[in-house]
């Protein structure tokens, strides 16, 4: 597992935030600055969670924090390919709905 750093953690020209494989406590105020600079943006927003291999509630709770911010804004915001681990820790804190995430048993 590699550790993240400010060039995984990433905003593409086409407002895709990259999170990396790691989104716990350490990350969250990194992360977090970079979605609120998309989010201000006012365009639809893609959220890359492919490479996620571990994510704490803190992570867990910021990215439903921002997702609920982002709709109250009516701008669309897009999980990109999912990881297991990404879809496994979401469903184990009930934030499935919150997220607007699909989480098959």
């Amino acid at each position: 597992m590699t550790k993240n750093t400010k060039e995984n953690i990433s905003t593409q020209n086409d407002n895709t935030i990259e999170c990396g494989d790691l989104l716990d406590i350490s990350m969250v105020n990194e992360i977090n600055q970079k979605l609120k600079q998309s989010l201000d943006s006012g365009n639809d927003i893609s959220i890359n969670v492919s490479n996620i291999q571990r994510i704490d509630a803190a992570g867990a709770q910021m990215l439903c924090a921002f997702y609920q911010d982002a709709k109250s804004k009516n701008i669309k915001c897009t999980w990109q390919s999912p990881s297991e681990v990404f879809l496994k820790a979401i469903q184990q804190l009930d934030l499935n709905n919150h997220l607007g995430l699909s989480c098959d048993s």
